[in-house]
């Protein structure tokens, strides 16, 4: 099939304390013919098939898994659905067009301020050197990524998973 006849495609980028956890069963409940993954539901502990993923070590695996996760959205997409995918801040060269994902694709970002997301990332028990690696993400994000979605006002989850698929519907039209 040719690349132009796949769906649309959304990526949600947001660094660890971001709200993606928080925010997927929301989105997935309202999703409303809207395919919605997280990077993360493939792992199990930090694992897929018992390989590490989720450590600053395995990012040697990370090319890999990102091709797996290529694969995946691809084949939804072919049939036709648009999908949303939750996933790690990219790295700057992955937001050109056509260099991480085939197009249309189009990126947000889910956002938070510092201070709430060092509180998020305490209560999981996170280390100093990860919270300071998830704080970088974030600084880098909001460079990255102009289309940025709050989280920590005190707006729910709902409603921030509203404004996100409004933003989906809106771009699909």
């Amino acid at each position: 099939m040719e690349d132009h006849a796949l769906a649309p495609l959304f990526l949600l980028a947001g660094a660890p304390g971001a709200g993606k956890t928080t925010l997927l069963p929301h989105l997935v409940a309202r999703a409303g013919g809207i395919v919605v993954m997280d990077m993360d539901e493939l792992l199990e502990d930090g694992r897929l098939v018992g390989v590490p993923i989720a450590t600053p070590e395995a990012a040697p695996v990370w090319p890999a898994y990102d091709r797996m996760w290529a694969r995946i959205v691809t084949m939804v997409r072919r049939a036709g659905h648009p999908v949303l995918l939750l996933c790690p801040v990219p790295d700057p060269g992955e937001l050109a067009p056509g260099a991480r994902w085939v197009e249309p694709a189009r990126w947000a970002l889910l956002d938070c301020p510092d201070d709430e997301r060092v509180r998020r990332l305490r209560a999981r028990g996170g280390p100093a050197g990860w919270i300071g690696g998830a704080l970088a993400d974030a600084a880098e994000g909001r460079e990255l990524i102009p289309h940025v979605f709050g989280t920590g006002g005190g707006e729910t989850p709902a409603g921030v998973a509203a404004r996100v698929l409004g933003w989906v519907r809106e771009e699909t039209g």
